[in-house]
């Protein structure tokens, strides 16, 4: 439950876009099976981050865990607290400007 929790407490960053440095990190391969046409958005969409499909792919994988964490911590915060009132969400979302965008 820590560990989880750590997880959620950090906040939501928007990686830098930029070309992945060779050898940066250490990789291993993965193979998944995607719906047909995505692997074309995928590829055009790093094409336009200057990322390769890898990266891009591996972004996404990366912002999807933490949303899952930061949905677990607030269903921990809800079992302890009771459910957030349409007050303290209008708050939260007036707090954080990037969510009136989506």
């Amino acid at each position: 439950m820590d560990a989880k929790r750590t997880t959620a407490n950090q906040p939501l960053r928007v990686a830098k876009r930029r070309k992945a440095a060779s050898g940066h990190s250490a990789t291993e391969k993965l193979s998944a099976t995607i719906r047909r046409g995505r692997k074309a958005e995928i590829r055009e969409q790093s094409r336009k981050l200057g990322l390769s499909d890898s990266a891009y792919v591996d972004e996404a994988i990366a912002a999807k865990l933490q949303l899952d964490a930061l949905a677990e911590f607030v269903d921990e915060l809800e079992e302890q607290h009771g459910a957030f009132s349409e007050d303290e969400i209008q708050a939260a979302l007036a707090a954080w400007p990037s969510a009136q965008d989506q």
